[in-house]
């Protein structure tokens, strides 16, 4: 490793240990006691139960936002039960325009958070404010649950089995919630935390029971309340056993289903708690037929993009696998049972376990994916540990391992990537987090260093931060993603919420801001790329939206030629450019709604106007659609003129929160393809899934865009697939 880039790699880790604190201070809270059910408890939504009576209400709700500390304006009560079987919850929402007030955007289950009205709970059975599971509900008892880690890494996947009913009231709405105490993960009776969060859209207005600042998530637990008054029974065996049956037909061609391919299949998924702390998941022959498309992009950078994972069963506790910033992450599950075009690969069988205690939490993953083509099956590792450091502090390491097992006549080839990474607290606002990465490969190259430093400082002004990245030229995390490599970036950012008194009445915040991105080559340390985003007008509305004004200079540098669409080649030489930006959105929570977004200005050698216009229209929260619309017109860039569309429209029709029917068309001219995907859900039991997929796939076969991808014919694929949860 050269002089510099051992200077790099000690100044990354050189910078994180400066940051160590040595400890978060605590901080007074509320105290929620719960009371023993005195009587049946029927979850229908109404509190008209005997045993509600003998429930006292909890303190009164306060805003977060927009006038932080002051008392709600839309109040919220809440009562606590619970007995053997588990905890109640009961909530009533006053809205101060009754039932017309409330925003609800369709019925899927893990509803958007910012587009509905929102009534939550979050209980850490831990005590430590570092860990969350949070069950939320809107007025049509939709249910969204999550897990979350140091208030900020959330593992959106987990669905845990709890029952929640609402009903609509003269006076706005009310929540019954029955959490079972098999479904909860705490150590004992004493020392858990607790709080409630409600979002009321229609006066865009956020409050809670332990209120937090709008620096920082609403699940962040250091700023929660205790629950005292429940007796919990012993953390018993809680074990999950789902099989699926899957078949399939698939054609290729012009005609439909003209001498179909069809097939079946079968598995099972195992999730046993050994103990309130440690979790063992097994399945065999893993099947995603359920899974949601990903969304087309038409990328214009230089650097590779990232597809967030829609998988479930790699979804749940991916957080304790992060170790930071997803654009190096030394393990990207997407590598497993996916090729390079996004087409399932078969996923023999794998197993994962994870344990978290009050001092640490560690897993480990072990996949064996089947050959494809000319290449023989593969096996993925992972192993995590995290020790926690203080009161808001952890230190942990990963190990991610690929062996790809060569053909009879060919070789095996075992890649190998270690990790040491950080995150401290020393306040509720300043936080630091990083890692520093080391990879080893079998035969030449693939033996190089990765690490970031990310310090930053949230409060209720805004943000301020620090970003430093470096990647090795010969950094190979081939179980992970990298967005480019040999490379330097340097990062600071400024975001601020000022609330003046000059504000016109329909504006809530000025929020300017200014990021600046720098891209040196790690080995030479010659500026390539670079970028400032200057956010010199943007404006919260009091009405939910958003406008702005921003600007974009940018400086690229190129050695060879350089293609952002098929069609549009841009030569290899210096260029220098600002492009600017006006966007406007409306409310996101309101019935009918949308955004527009209009970019222009030079590009490259010549220029692009950039044009995106999304809208929503919730006809009733059973019919929801959605349409997206991005147009790229280039001007004589590399000499030639051209213009892509990427069209995305999308209907959700629903009959209740557990059956819904969805489709979602994408026509992308960038890459002459078109495709759609069908998908009927019906959840017949808790956690129990009948699915039927149809997915479209075609090339438009357009020459015009003198496209780099060959056409290809028509796929079509039908799938019906169900699954049934049991739980011993």
């Amino acid at each position: 490793m050269s002089q510099r880039r051992r200077w790099c790699v000690l100044a990354l880790g050189g910078l994180g240990v400066t940051s160590l604190p040595s400890g978060a201070g605590g901080q007074d809270v509320p105290v929620a006691r719960a009371s023993r059910a005195r009587g049946p408890i029927e979850v229908d939504g109404r509190l008209d139960d005997d045993a509600w009576a003998g429930a006292g209400e909890l303190g009164a709700f306060v805003q977060v936002d927009p006038a932080a500390g002051e008392p709600s304006h839309a109040p919220t009560s809440v009562r606590l039960l619970w007995d053997d079987a588990g905890l109640y919850i009961g909530a009533e929402m006053t809205e101060l325009e009754a039932r017309t007030a409330t925003r609800v955007e369709g019925l899927r289950r893990d509803f958007t958070y910012g587009t509905s009205d929102v009534f939550g709970v979050l209980l850490d059975g831990f005590g430590d404010g570092r860990f969350a599971m949070a069950f939320m509900t809107n007025p049509d008892g939709v249910q969204r649950d999550l897990l979350i880690f140091d208030g900020r890494d959330a593992d959106e996947a987990w669905n845990g089995i709890w029952r929640v009913r609402t009903a609509r009231i003269q006076s706005g709405w009310t929540v019954e919630t029955f959490i079972p105490w098999k479904t909860l993960r705490y150590g004992g009776n004493a020392g858990w935390r607790v709080n409630f969060i409600r979002e009321t859209r229609a006066i865009q207005e956020t409050s809670g029971w332990s209120p937090w600042h709008r620096g920082v998530e609403p699940w962040d637990m250091a700023f929660a309340g205790r629950l005292e008054g429940i007796a919990p029974p012993p953390p018993g065996v809680n074990a999950q056993i789902q099989p699926y049956l899957a078949g399939r037909a698939e054609s290729i061609g012009s005609a439909p289903f003209r001498d179909p391919m069809s097939t079946g299949d079968a598995g099972i998924d195992l999730k046993w708690a050994m103990t309130p702390n440690t979790v063992l998941d097994l399945t065999w022959n893993m099947d995603f037929a359920q899974a949601e498309v990903d969304r087309q992009v038409v990328n214009l950078d230089r650097f590779s993009v990232f597809f967030p994972e829609r998988r479930t069963f790699f979804l749940e506790s991916a957080g304790l696998f992060h170790t930071g910033l997803n654009v190096i992450a030394p393990f990207y599950s997407r590598r497993i049972g996916l090729d390079s075009e996004g087409q399932p690969v078969p996923v023999t069988a794998g197993a994962r376990v994870t344990h978290r205690s009050t001092k640490s939490s560690g897993g480990a993953l072990l996949v064996r994916q089947e050959g494809v083509g000319s290449s023989d099956g593969t096996v993925f590792g992972v192993g995590r540990y995290v020790r926690n450091v203080g009161a808001r502090g952890r230190l942990g390491g990963l190990v991610a391992t690929r062996h790809d097992q060569g053909l009879p006549a060919g070789s095996s080839a075992l890649n190998t990537v270690g990790v040491v990474d950080w995150f401290f607290r020393p306040t509720t606002n300043l936080f630091t987090r990083g890692k520093v990465s080391r990879s080893f490969t079998e035969g030449n190259g693939g033996d190089g260093w990765a690490g970031h430093v990310w310090v930053g400082n949230t409060a209720p002004w805004g943000y301020v931060g620090w970003l430093q990245e470096y990647v090795d030229p010969q950094w190979e995390p081939r179980s992970g993603f990298v967005f480019t490599k040999d490379v330097i970036v340097t990062s600071p950012a400024l975001r601020l919420d000022l609330r003046p008194g000059w504000l016109p009445r329909w504006a809530r915040a000025y929020t300017p801001g200014l990021t600046l991105f720098l891209f040196n080559r790690a080995s030479t340390g010659d500026f390539f790329s670079g970028f400032v985003s200057i956010r010199p007008l943007t404006l919260r509305l009091e009405s939910g939206g958003e406008i702005g004004l921003s600007l974009r200079p940018e400086w690229q540098r190129f050695d060879g030629a350089f293609q952002p669409v098929p069609g549009i080649r841009v030569p290899a030489d210096d260029y220098r450019f600002t492009r600017w930006t006006l966007s406007a959105e409306h409310d996101p929570s309101a019935n009918v709604t949308g955004g527009v977004r209009y970019t222009t200005g030079p590009f490259y050698d010549g220029s692009l106007d950039k044009s995106e216009v999304s809208a929503k229209a919730v006809l009733s929260p059973h019919v929801v659609g959605f349409v997206s619309w991005e147009m790229n017109r280039f001007h004589d860039v590399g000499g030639s003129d051209g213009t892509t569309h990427l069209l995305t429209p999308e209907l959700r029709l629903a009959l209740n929160p557990r059956l819904e029917l969805s489709g979602i068309w994408q026509y992308n001219t960038a890459v002459d393809a078109s495709s759609v995907n069908v998908r009927v859900a019906w959840e017949f039991r808790p956690l129990s899934f009948l699915y039927v997929v149809y997915n479209d796939n075609a090339s438009l076969d357009n020459a015009s865009l003198d496209s780099a991808l060959a056409p290809f014919p028509a796929r079509r694929q039908l799938i019906v697939k169900g699954t049934w949860l049991w739980q011993p």
